[in-house]
């Protein structure tokens, strides 16, 4: 599952084999297939390798105007490099982006729900789109190379302890609920768990970090976004912190794609 995936391009409905990730701009109508022009949001599809943090970064920066008009990704991926996706997954998570799974688009699997679980919102069209297991850490070949058996064997061991480490400090940080932390581990890397609609809702659409800047930045209330869509509120009380919500995403996404392309 990690080593050959079937990507979907939505516009052309095609699958095919796929060496590293892709990023494209959705500029066709995922049903009709025709052109709605420069509007879409970008796409990541495919397997995760080495690389694609930088390929991201800079198809973001390439026309950052256009990226932070909507500041969404639609995310399908079998998985991949544990490492790399660590590494989007942190990007993703500074830039305040929301992420979407979809039937039409393909699943995210395995590393893929790092990404996923960094976004600021998050959400899927259907059920068992979101593949969880325990992490593949391949052995290093300077471990396998300058050691005796025995000592590679320990190195190698003490590589993938604390690899699975960083993933479980991840995690935590990330706010993903422990029973699905305890899923993730107990499914072998070439197997896994589907999560439920009632597991996708104990993750949250919103991420807790998210739910933090939004508190700190425009004393964003829960209770009234809930009482406006039941509405017991004005719309123009959601109107104001979606307005507030809206200016500060853009400018903290700005000062993190500068802070991330000054260090790349």
């Amino acid at each position: 599952m990690h080593r050959r995936i079937v990507i979907f391009q939505v516009a052309l409905l095609l699958s095919m084999p796929c060496r590293s990730a892709e990023f494209f701009y959705m500029d066709h109508d995922s049903v009709t297939d025709e052109y709605v022009g420069p509007v879409g949001p970008l796409v990541l599809s495919g397997e995760i390798t080495t690389g694609d943090y930088g390929a991201l970064l800079t198809k973001i920066l390439g026309d950052e105007k256009r990226f932070l008009a909507q500041n969404k990704i639609i995310l399908a991926s079998d998985g991949g490099d544990v490492a790399e996706a660590l590494k989007i997954a942190q990007l993703i998570k500074s830039l305040h982006s929301r992420l979407i799974v979809g039937l039409l688009t393909g699943r995210c699997v395995s590393a893929c729900f790092y990404i996923y679980a960094a976004a600021a919102e998050r959400e899927t069209d259907g059920e068992k789109l979101l593949g969880i297991n325990r992490p593949f850490i391949a052995a290093t070949e300077t471990a396998a190379t300058t050691a005796t058996a025995p000592a590679a064997d320990t190195a190698v061991a003490a590589v993938e302890s604390r690899a699975l480490t960083q993933v479980r400090a991840f995690l935590r940080d990330n706010a993903v609920p422990d029973y699905l932390v305890d899923e993730m581990f107990r499914h072998a890397s070439d197997d896994a768990y589907w999560l439920s609609a009632d597991d996708e809702k104990n993750l949250g659409s919103r991420s807790q970090s998210f739910k933090q800047f939004l508190a700190a930045k425009c004393a964003w209330d829960e209770k009234i976004e809930r009482e406006v869509y039941a509405g017991k509120r004005p719309i123009d009380e959601l109107k104001r912190l979606l307005k507030c919500k809206d200016g500060a995403t853009r400018r903290a996404a700005h000062e993190a794609l500068l802070a991330a392309g000054q260090a790349h």
